[in-house]
């Protein structure tokens, strides 16, 4: 009956004495104590069915025990998953708030290479361009060893490796053939369907260890940077076309009250020259008769009435257009510029005042009246001189910009202040109202300039003197 029974776990037979147990009872028949050896051998076997059910109830343990570990360490792989996509979402929140936060190019460049960091481990990332202003590859944001990743990035897109990644339209590993345990991470930048550069990692990692969510991850964060991107710059475009119709605005409202004033002063100089030159010589009719008395007095008429008539010369200058073709023709700006500061070289020399003139020897002929000109960088020159009392530096700089020549005078005076900087090229607009000024200089400059097809602006930070610029087109509209 016992033998029936199913045999004990190997791991009870040895911890029970069966064996001993079994050589007693065994002993105890053969002594002739039959009944002893019989109740024993019940019991014995009662024993051992004790215990192999417990064994059976200790492997079923043992198997609910097995199945639990490998349910808690599931469940604990999903909260460790489940963890990991927290921490990237948060970290795509955070790269959202700081990039929505900011139109500026660098701010959210800068903000991609940092995250990045988080997902993926790598020695060097940057952030590619393709196909602007003829240049097919424009790094625009390096990291690590940046010389390297550049002439890397440059032979694969000479290979055709990066072209292709980019009609991929998905991120593509790429094995270091250098270094087999290194490998590229090319990520297209796509915008609304249209390819706008890449972003390039160099990562201590084979090809192969990538798992699948690292790229997803960084193809995500590479699709938010990218719109972030095409924000800042339509934001960019947005604020310069701003600008630049505003200062059209400015430079047309200027333009009419020029010309308005123009008008109106050049008839009020014309009706009243003639009669100021009248008096004028019978102020010094009367001079030659009084020798004595009242000569003081006369000289004083005789002063205010030239002061006068300069003033009346200024506005007929102010009045006239001046863009007759007559006097107009080659010059050398360079050439014209030396001949300004040679007639007040000693003026500026007696007010401590340094003159830099650079100008590139290729410089190209304009077309335009020189003498014109010579007057508008002569004023320049003296508004500078008035800036700086105490003397300064003035710095004068000739550049070409594409189809035309920027003039800059920049000093280190006492500069303008913002309410009278959309007012100094006004007719008749003067801070030195007390020194004899005109409030026309500037005026007639800007007209000057104007009938010459170019502009005249002006910069003045608080604190950093004044810099005046001259744009001159290289080929001006043809005088009406």
């Amino acid at each position: 009956m016992a033998t029936s029974s199913p045999p004990l776990p190997a791991w009870l037979e040895e911890e029970l004495p069966l064996a001993r147990l079994r050589e007693l009872l065994e002993q105890a028949r053969q002594s002739g104590q039959l009944e002893l050896s019989w109740e024993l051998g019940i019991h014995l076997g009662t024993l051992a069915e004790a215990f192999r059910e417990l064994g059976v109830r200790l492997q079923a343990l043992e198997e609910e025990k097995r199945q639990f570990q490998e349910r808690l360490q599931g469940e604990h792989q999903g909260y460790a998953q489940l963890r990991a996509s927290m921490h990237e979402l948060l970290d795509l929140h955070a790269f959202s708030r700081t990039i929505s936060a900011s139109f500026d190019l660098q701010d959210i460049l800068h903000a991609l290479l940092d995250l990045s960091r988080r997902l993926t481990e790598y020695r060097s990332c940057g952030v590619f361009f393709v196909g602007r202003d003829d240049r097919p590859l424009e790094p625009v944001a390096l990291r690590g060893d940046e010389q390297k990743l550049g002439a890397r990035v440059q032979a694969q897109w000479e290979d055709g490796i990066i072209p292709w990644v980019l009609r991929e339209g998905h991120p593509v590993v790429i094995e270091d053939e250098e270094d087999p345990s290194c490998s590229f991470i090319h990520i297209p930048l796509r915008v609304r369907g249209e390819q706008v550069g890449f972003f390039a990692l160099y990562c201590p990692k084979a090809k192969g260890d990538f798992t699948f969510g690292e790229l997803e991850s960084l193809d995500v964060l590479a699709s938010h940077a990218a719109v972030a991107m095409e924000n800042a710059r339509l934001y960019t475009d947005l604020e310069n076309a701003h600008h630049e119709l505003k200062e059209s605005q400015r430079q047309l409202l200027l333009s009419a009250k020029q010309a308005a004033v123009g008008e109106l002063a050049g008839g009020v100089a014309h009706e009243v020259n003639n009669p100021l030159q009248i008096i004028l010589s019978r102020v010094q009719l009367m001079m030659t008769q009084h020798r004595e008395a009242g000569r003081d007095d006369l000289r004083l008429i005789e002063h205010n009435v030239r002061r006068i008539s300069h003033i009346i010369r200024a506005l007929l200058g102010f009045a006239r257009h001046n863009s007759q073709a007559e006097g107009r023709g080659p010059l050398d700006l360079a050439q014209a510029i030396h001949q300004a500061c040679t007639l007040v070289r000693h003026q500026l020399a007696t007010h401590l005042i340094e003159v830099d003139f650079d100008y590139p020897e290729n410089l190209p002929q304009l077309q335009g009246n020189v003498g014109e000109l010579e007057q508008v960088f002569l004023n320049l020159i003296l508004n500078a001189q008035n800036a700086m009392p105490k003397g300064g530096h003035l710095q004068i700089t000739v550049r070409r910009q594409g189809e035309a020549v920027e003039l800059r005078f920049a000093d280190t005076g006492i500069g303008i202040s913002p309410e009278n900087l959309d007012r100094i090229f006004e007719p008749f607009f003067t801070t030195r109202s007390s020194q004899g000024g005109t409030g026309l200089g500037l005026a007639v400059s800007y007209r000057i300039i104007e009938n010459h097809g170019g502009t005249l602006t002006v910069e003045s930070p608080p604190g950093q003197g004044a810099t005046f610029t001259i744009r001159l087109p290289l080929h001006p509209p043809e005088a009406p």
